[in-house]
């Protein structure tokens, strides 16, 4: 029996080390038989474009799952701050302050979201539910209803154009995923989000300010959304109100399959944005094999549901041997 469950959460271990980089392979291999332009240079770079505001969103979601939480308002701070970067550009002719906007408005709406979940105790399923709505609402009264058209020269090349014969947007993302990355694996931040997810009474009792960290946390999910709205903005030179659909929901989905779980504690920011490339893949694929919107929709929410019961799965495994132990 003690065999079996070394086995398994060897397995376990070794899925939440690897087991993105199995499934990408799969994903780019289905992809190669599916359709002929799927290895087509400009189809490669076009699916890298289309995934970074996604990963930008997947790293701040990754570090909010890993402290034990969530922000379902994502996608609606890249719709708004998208339209803040449209509407100062528009009205000073400066990139520079409508970035800076852009970041601030994101880590406001950040700010908001970390004040009530850390301080005031509330769930952040709720919380993040709310500003999602008030978000969506306040980009429409920002936009006057219609997306803003024109962000300048500036935002249009870090949205649509390449340094070095690679897409500047993925410099960007690739840029922030290391950052990230030193920030969980070499700061005390980092390891206070793991611990807090991991158990947050534990975390308390050592001396960590758990309320301060989540709330940090939220700054920088905000802030991530912001720098993906401009992202956003360049990649259609425009502010879209109506824009950012579910791309929270892509970032978690992206997240959990590269190992991210739901329950807290267990996370790499590296792996998300692998996560978040096979998420890219498969939509690639269904719009090159023409696949309707309707059976995209039921593909994705099956994607989700794989992905959590292989966090649930490899969990479980992991604490069964530590029981064994």
């Amino acid at each position: 029996m003690k065999k079996n469950s070394l086995k398994g959460a060897s397995f376990a271990e070794l899925y939440g080390k690897y087991g993105i980089v199995l499934i990408l392979l799969i994903a780019m291999i289905a992809g190669t038989i599916l359709s002929s332009r799927f290895l087509s240079g400009s189809n490669l770079m076009s699916v890298t474009q289309n995934v970074a505001v996604y990963g930008i969103i997947a790293l701040g979601m990754t570090r909010l799952l890993i402290g034990g939480g969530v922000d379902l308002s994502a996608g609606s701070n890249v719709a708004m701050t998208s339209v803040i970067t449209a509407f100062f550009f528009q009205k000073t002719g400066s990139s520079i302050l409508a970035m800076i906007m852009a970041i601030l408005v994101g880590c406001l709406i950040g700010a908001v979201n970390g004040y009530f979940i850390s301080y005031i105790g509330l769930l952040a399923f709720i919380v993040t539910l709310a500003t999602q709505m008030t978000v969506r609402g306040l980009a429409y009264l920002v936009s006057g209803g219609a997306p803003i058209f024109g962000v300048g020269d500036t935002i249009v090349f870090i949205g649509q154009e390449k340094l070095i014969g690679i897409p500047v947007m993925l410099l960007i993302v690739l840029a922030a995923t290391i950052i990230m990355a030193i920030i969980m694996s070499r700061t005390s931040h980092g390891r206070y989000l793991y611990a807090i997810g991991g158990n947050a009474e534990a975390a308390r009792a050592a001396g960590i300010n758990v309320k301060k960290q989540l709330f940090i946390n939220y700054i920088v999910m905000g802030g991530l959304c912001g720098l993906g709205g401009i992202l956003y903005a360049g990649r259609t030179n425009s502010g879209l109100p109506a824009g950012g659909v579910n791309f929270e929901f892509e970032a978690i989905i992206g997240a959990v399959l590269g190992g991210t779980s739901m329950a807290g504690g267990v996370g790499n920011v590296v792996s998300s944005i692998v996560g978040v490339f096979v998420v890219g893949i498969i939509n690639n694929v269904m719009n090159l094999c023409s696949v309707s919107a309707y059976w995209q929709q039921v593909v994705k929410g099956l994607v989700i549901l794989i992905a959590v019961l292989l966090d649930i799965t490899t969990r479980n495994a992991i604490m069964r041997s530590t029981k064994s132990h």
